[in-house]
């Protein structure tokens, strides 16, 4: 049936497919051009970003995950085809875009399709626009993160005037109104989220375990599910820990320079402050949350708790700069890829669209920081082969049910198990 359904389409698309293929590489290098990740992410997690629009079998050799290299030329070989996925994320280069693009190439290489990526440096406008190319440029299924509960609607008439699956990303359909509207829909896939009150709690907690109780925050920009999540997640601890938010800004977080003039506003207004909390971006802010405290002298008197990873948190951990840090969500989209893939090959693991809740990662020392650099950064956490087995077609056995045990498992024990580690 879907086969029927693309050929159809091939005409609307011919025309319009070398300048979307010009756009979306575009989108790709003014992306890159724009973030602010270190000469380690970028080395890293930058070019297998790059590689993953050109190529469905490049990504894993320049992530540096040898494994999933090797397992995916095997597998997608044998499952040679036409599936092109296509992903618009705010970033291809910091510490937490870079792992969940090498993961979903990763997915890609081993159940046999191509990836195309783009970026949107979280501007809506330019999200909705990469969707409209990536379907022009032949993509069969698009993920994103919605940038607004209002942005869903014209995301979801897109694809489906195009006849295009569609799914989301570190994002939770709580809007009533929005999640009506994907569940109507023959071609939403589902939704992958985490739990954002908890993750925010648990960085609160970390603090006030620490001794800190006069919080400075860094907040998400209003209007986002995933923000008002993590605002009630900080006020449920404030109340049951007895902390206060003396001060807050939505708005210094996208660059280090931005996070420390922020932080040397915050302290001199509020000489009580001794704890920080990020509640996301901390892969651009955190390393200016850390710069100007030293420039304080003040990195034993406020402590450091945060949301998503930064390249450089083994260091700080390692010097005593920051207390925990929440973070490693970064296979969301591959488990979009593994239930797009199996819809497209004709072998769907459910008939519905689904919602999930992806794992969280804690880290609360070096060595925690070490092991997450050693097995699920510098490697993948599911090599290629994994995610083959992960196809119906190639593993008929393989059922939604396993798949929900996959992604509850996920922790960096569980991935030192599976790849005989430690």
């Amino acid at each position: 049936m879907f086969h029927s359904l693309r050929r159809k389409k091939e005409m609307r698309r011919k025309g319009a497919k070398a300048a979307a293929a010009i756009l979306v590489a575009a989108s790709m290098v003014l992306g890159m051009a724009g973030c602010g990740g270190s000469s380690a992410g970028s080395s890293d997690s930058g070019n297998a970003g790059s590689s993953a629009g050109t190529s469905s079998a490049a990504g894993g050799t320049e992530s540096g995950a040898s494994g999933a290299d090797s397992g995916g030329s095997s597998a997608s070989s044998e499952t040679a085809g036409d599936i092109k996925l296509g992903l618009s994320i705010y970033s291809t280069t910091d510490a937490t875009a870079g792992p969940m693009v090498n993961n979903m190439q990763a997915a890609c290489d081993g159940m046999g399709a191509e990836l195309v990526v783009a970026t949107d440096d979280q501007d809506l406008e330019k999200e909705i626009t990469n969707i409209e190319n990536l379907i022009a440029n032949g993509c069969q299924a698009v993920f994103c993160l919605p940038y607004s509960d209002d942005s869903i609607p014209r995301i979801a008439k897109i694809c489906e005037e195009a006849e295009v699956y569609f799914g989301f990303y570190w994002y939770d359909l709580t809007n009533e109104e929005t999640h009506d509207v994907c569940y109507r829909s023959d071609y939403f896939l589902g939704n992958i989220y985490e739990d954002d009150v908890w993750s925010a709690y648990t960085a609160m907690k970390t603090l006030s375990e620490a001794g800190a109780s006069h919080i400075g925050m860094f907040g998400l920009p209003t209007g986002r599910t995933t923000t008002t999540k993590r605002d009630n997640g900080i006020q449920k601890a404030c109340e049951e820990f007895g902390m206060e938010i003396l001060v807050e800004d939505r708005v210094n977080t996208n660059t280090s320079d931005d996070a420390a003039s922020s932080v040397e506003s915050m302290v001199s207004s509020y000489s009580e402050l001794d704890g920080i909390v990020i509640a996301g971006m901390t892969q651009t802010c955190l390393p200016g949350v850390i710069q100007a405290l030293q420039n304080l002298g003040l990195t034993d008197k406020v402590k450091v708790s945060c949301i998503d990873f930064n390249e450089n948190q083994t260091e700080y951990f390692e010097k005593g700069y920051v207390n925990g840090v929440i973070g490693g969500h970064f296979t969301g989209c591959a488990w979009l890829a593994v239930l797009a893939v199996n819809k497209l090959q004709g072998t769907p693991l459910t008939d519905e669209a689904v919602s999930v809740k992806d794992e969280f990662l804690v880290l609360q020392s070096a060595d925690d920081a070490k092991n997450y650099d050693a097995y699920l950064y510098a490697e993948l956490p599911y090599t290629a082969d994994e995610y083959a087995q992960m196809s119906r077609k190639i593993n008929g056995e393989f059922t939604y049910d396993d798949l929900l045990e996959i992604i509850a498992s996920y922790s960096v024990e569980d991935v030192m198990t599976r790849h005989n580690a430690g």
